[in-house]
């Protein structure tokens, strides 16, 4: 019989590693996880980065204010009046361009009315829009 005895190991966890692993687990989830607003939009369109590079090259002005009124090439026009010249325009020049402009508190029924009637058309529209400050 001895009178020795055998100490035992001290039991210990290496805290190091588990916290680099911890640290890669924590930035893997904020990078894959989504973000999702539950809140509407507030929309102030129409600035944008490439505004005034679109020339009209000889095609139909078409405007709409914030009331609704419809404006071609300057002048007052109805809504049946408006969808007749985009056609007879866009039977004489299938592709042809066409410059959409909206006031910045135009419903957008009626900015997609027009873009729609132009697709009809056979038109090309582009909605023009003021550069960024």
């Amino acid at each position: 019989m001895s009178l020795f005895r055998p100490r035992r190991r001290q039991v210990s966890i290496n805290i190091v590693p588990l916290i680099d692993v911890m640290t890669v687990l924590i930035f893997f989830f904020l990078m894959t996880m989504h973000f999702e607003e539950m809140q509407a939009l507030a929309i102030t369109p129409p600035i944008a980065e490439s505004a005034g590079k679109e020339k009209s090259a000889g095609g139909p002005i078409v405007a709409v204010t914030k009331s609704g009124e419809f404006y071609l090439n300057g002048k007052t026009v109805e809504k049946d009046v408006l969808v007749d010249t985009l056609r007879k325009t866009g039977e004489k020049t299938p592709g042809g361009p066409i410059l959409i402009v909206a006031d910045e508190q135009t419903l957008t029924k009626d900015t997609v009315f027009i873009v729609d009637q132009a697709n009809k058309a056979g038109l090309s529209p582009k909605l023009v829009t003021r550069p960024s400050r």
